[in-house]
């Protein structure tokens, strides 16, 4: 510490203090005050060291009065205990009889464990028969049978390793809690839902959304990217469809591309197979009908077809028979319906045989090359006449009917990604000048070369009166849709199953649908039943198609016009303005039609039973559903040529261990053998009797050739009867072996 130096007073005053002696006298202070505290903190740690002391003395002190009195007491006790040493060996001792004893009972142990031993008076073999627990005790054998043995049984480690990750008590939600987490949750109905409006993503569901406001068409799900044409092959309904030849039971001889088929009427009808598909429509824009209150104007809609059965999705109606049983497929007509007359046994001309009438069992046909029956002359050419003649050729024949067309439109305009099927496809027969004293139609069949495909023909024969001319012009030739020959044009069709009625408030009616195939021009009860929404009440091209509900989702006709020759549809509709009775139904245009004719050209002005020179109608096969639901098919000599082909070989040929082989024309080669043949045309069926018993190894072979038959038989064996029947020459026939053996093999 610093010193600090006296002051000495002058003259008896005090010196003046100075900066030098002011900073010695702070830093004194401060010294004194570190000091001060120092002490303090010694004394703390003191006062806490004596209460230790003090509670340490008192612990050993107990309850004695003082310590000297504790200590005399343990003295007194210590003085009879054992030494430590002797402690110890103590302690071992114990140790090794507590080894000893480990697992060992006692008395009382063994004492209870007998008194709850089974007793065989007691013991009892099912649960049931246990009465009190005291007394009655189940039976090893029921033990065994209803509780697992100690080696079926999890250890806890394997218990704990199995639970680790489930769900415990106060894991799992209960039903209340779990009612209310889901109680705003969608379901897969309502994703799928979502899914529709938003647009399907699946590849194998092909779709179109149509803006019927802004004109605007765009492909949905799996046709996203493609172009009508080989594109949609990939899709059942589009690539499984095809021309066939179909006989009047419902047999399918042939398909387009067969040897045998033809489209002359030689072999069949010439139709259309369609195989079955799926449809949703999706309304995601609607507008009340305020004109007639009854149903709702479409704005705008996607549209989805599916080969396969999906959430939301219906088989479409087309595919019902009459029983109301699902089916796989039905056939259009390739061609425009012609007439045969069967006391004639010759196709009809109603465009230059004006003495012509019908006879029961006269045939609606759908054939190359003829021309298309119309309604110029009397008694021929209205529904109900062509239906019948339709119904002629046995069960499951009709005219075309709404459904089916239905099911045709709407493939057309997904596939060609726009409404207006004279853009997608061509114009079609709709610009040949009129005569009223004819039948101006062309003649059916100029689209064969096209096959399955869609498209134009590049020349059509057009027959007006007894004028036959050759026209190679668009507006002039047929057209195709996947084989389907003018679903547009040429010829208005008669559609089957649908009638317009109103009471004369319902502006231009409302469309009613026959619910199965007993069809009356004059009805809207009972079996037909309403779609929900009214026809548009003028004259015009279409910008609206109407919408009730989904159970008629898939009809395709107008509430609304106001379109454009182009546009969103691009056809016309001709309508009865507040109507108050019946109007029946006809689709596609005719051969004059120009630009207002097209897939969905309807006109609803025709009143019951009404025929015209231009309106005719088309073939449609609905099969019956069966087992297998497969049409049945006939094979040509060359596709069972084909098939059997590589059929005839010795694996074919067995009895036993041995086999028969066709291999020589050398009959001595048979060894002790008569035989015995028959030719019936180029089949030889011989039969052989061989004793054979000494043979061994591959001793003898033989084979077929064109004109003789002889059997080999390899091993050793008794062969008591041999037939064959083999193919040896065209035109083809097929052959047969059986080899009878005493051990009764074939």
């Amino acid at each position: 510490m610093n010193k600090y130096n006296k002051i000495v007073f002058v003259n008896g005053s005090a010196p003046a203090l100075n900066a030098d002696n002011l900073n010695h006298m702070d830093e004194g202070i401060e010294r004194a005050t570190d000091g001060v505290t120092a002490v303090e903190e010694a004394l703390k740690t003191a006062t806490a060291d004596l209460t230790t002391v003090k509670s340490e003395v008192e612990t050993a002190r107990g309850s004695s009065s003082s310590l000297n009195a504790r200590l005399n007491g343990i003295d007194s006790a210590v003085t009879n205990k054992a030494e430590k040493s002797t402690v110890s060996q103590l302690s071992a001792r114990m140790q090794s009889a507590e080894t000893s004893l480990t697992g060992k009972a006692n008395a009382t142990d063994v004492a209870n464990a007998l008194k709850a031993k089974e007793d065989n008076a007691n013991k009892v073999s099912s649960k049931t028969d246990i009465t009190d627990s005291r007394v009655n005790y189940p039976s090893i054998e029921y033990l065994d049978a209803y509780y697992y043995k100690a080696n079926e049984l999890y250890s806890s480690e394997e218990t704990n390793e199995l639970l680790g990750n489930k769900a415990n008590a106060n894991s799992v939600y209960s039903k209340t809690e779990t009612d209310n987490s889901l109680g705003e949750k969608a379901d897969k109905s309502d994703v799928d839902d979502v899914k529709a409006y938003i647009g399907y993503t699946d590849e194998d569901i092909a779709g179109l959304c149509v803006d019927f406001e802004n004109k605007t068409f765009t492909r949905l799900a799996g046709a996203v990217g493609l172009s009508q044409g080989s594109d949609f092959n990939k899709f059942t309904m589009y690539g499984g469809r095809r021309r066939c030849n179909v006989l009047d039971d419902g047999t399918i001889p042939a398909y387009y591309g067969d040897e045998n088929y033809a489209e002359d009427g030689s072999n069949g009808q010439v139709m259309v197979y369609q195989p079955a598909f799926y449809y949703r429509v999706v309304p995601l824009k609607l507008e009340k009908n305020s004109d007639s209150g009854i149903g709702y104007h479409l704005r705008k809609a996607n549209y989805y077809v599916s080969s396969k059965p999906k959430t939301g999705f219906k088989l479409h109606p087309a595919f019902y028979d009459e029983n109301g049983n699902e089916i796989s497929y039905i056939l259009f007509s390739a061609d425009e319906g012609s007439m045969y007359d069967v006391s004639a046994k010759a196709y009809v001309n109603d465009n230059v045989d004006e003495s012509i009438t019908y006879e029961d069992g006269d045939l609606l046909c759908s054939v190359a090359g003829k021309k298309p029956i119309s309604g110029l002359r009397k008694g021929i050419g209205s529904k109900s006449n062509l239906e019948t003649m339709a119904n002629n050729r046995g069960a499951g024949w009709h005219l075309e009917t709404i459904e089916a067309t239905s099911a045709n439109q709407l493939l057309m305009i997904i596939e060609l990604g726009i409404m207006n099927t004279q853009t997608g496809v061509g114009q079609g027969i709709v610009t040949i000048s009129n005569n009223a004293s004819y039948n101006c139609s062309s003649l059916t069949g100029s689209t064969a070369d096209l096959g399955n495909g869609t498209g134009q023909a590049t020349s059509t024969v057009n027959e007006n009166g007894d004028i036959q001319t050759t026209e190679t012009a668009n507006g002039k030739v047929s057209v195709s849709y996947r084989g389907m020959e003018n679903p547009w044009g040429n010829l208005w069709k008669h559609i089957q199953g649908i009638n317009i009625w109103g009471d004369g408030t319902m502006c231009g009616s409302q469309p009613y649908v026959a619910n199965n195939f007993a069809f009356n021009e004059s009805k809207h009860s009972d079996n037909y039943e309403p779609v929900g929404f009214t026809l548009a009440n003028a004259n015009g091209y279409i910008n609206a198609m109407g919408y009730g509900s989904e159970e008629y989702d898939w009809l395709l006709m107008p509430s609304e016009i106001g379109g454009s020759a182009e546009l969103p549809v691009g056809d016309y509709f001709y309508r009865a303005k507040n109507l108050n009775g019946y109007r029946i139904v006809r689709l596609g245009g005719g051969w004059r039609s120009g630009s207002t004719a097209g897939g969905f050209f309807w006109y609803c002005t025709d009143g019951v039973g009404g025929h015209d020179q231009n309106i005719g109608g088309r073939l449609l096969y609905v099969p019956t559903a069966k087992s297998g639901n497969t049409p049945t098919k006939s094979y040509s000599t060359s596709e069972v040529d084909t098939l059997l082909a590589t059929k005839y070989d010795s694996s074919n040929i067995e009895s036993g261990t041995s086999t028969l082989t066709p291999h020589s024309t050398v009959t001595d080669k048979i060894k002790n053998a008569s035989c015995v043949y028959k030719k019936i045309g180029d089949t030889v069926i011989v039969n052989a009797s061989s004793s054979l018993a000494s043979m061994t190894g591959n001793t003898t072979r033989s084979k077929i050739s064109l004109r003789s038959t002889f059997i080999s038989i390899s091993g050793s064996c008794w062969a008591e009867t041999t037939t064959v029947s083999t193919r040896i020459g065209a035109p083809s026939t097929y052959s047969t072996v059986t080899c009878a053996f005493p051990s009764g093999r074939r």
